[in-house]
């Protein structure tokens, strides 16, 4: 389980855990689609792995929640290919879980999904986010699922941009909650 960082980091690891579970299902929280092809020329840059893990995995195996921020590009191409559901978490969590069976999930969450006003400490905050409430209710969803999540990390919490410590205490209880609800 990571913390911090971005998801360029998740990316080696998407790939080796669908090197061992190659039906995987990748469940995507974030305020941003992170489905271009290239950024500012890189084609391996922290808005582009959920497109490279498309790619890999196909874009059926992918479950995107809560994204709010992206190109028209972006928002087509989630909307064709990738299981997207913009904006909400929890509420399209609970339809999409069942879909899953017992399959093997990755879950990925960048804390910039939550609104601003309750995790400042993120170097890509978003207006518009759901609550910490809403997030931690998403997390119970998943670990009270039939789903076998076999990993998952929490990115881009940057403790450097809120002096209140509000985003830090967040990020510690959702990682609290993912590990006595997805250890098994």
């Amino acid at each position: 389980m990571g913390l911090g960082g971005e998801h360029l980091v998740t990316w080696p690891v998407i790939e080796q855990v669908y090197a061992k579970y190659p039906d995987l299902i990748l469940i995507h929280i974030d305020a941003h689609a992170d489905l271009r092809e290239h950024y500012e020329g890189e084609p391996l840059s922290h808005s582009t792995p959920v497109r490279k893990a498309a790619a890999l995995m196909g874009g059926k195996n992918i479950y995107q929640f809560g994204i709010r921020s992206g190109s028209k590009e972006e928002f087509q191409f989630g909307r064709e290919n990738i299981n997207f559901y913009p904006f909400e978490v929890a509420a399209p969590l609970k339809e999409a879980l069942p879909q899953m069976g017992n399959r093997p999930v990755y879950v990925t969450i960048d804390i910039d999904v939550l609104d601003p006003s309750a995790a400042p400490g993120t170097g890509t905050a978003e207006a518009g986010g759901i609550t910490s409430k809403e997030l931690i209710e998403a997390v119970h969803l998943i670990a009270n699922s039939s789903v076998n999540v076999v990993g998952c990390d929490l990115v881009e919490v940057a403790p450097v941009y809120d002096h209140s410590e509000q985003t830090q205490i967040v990020a510690a209880k959702l990682i609290r909650e993912m590990l006595l609800g997805f250890v098994k």
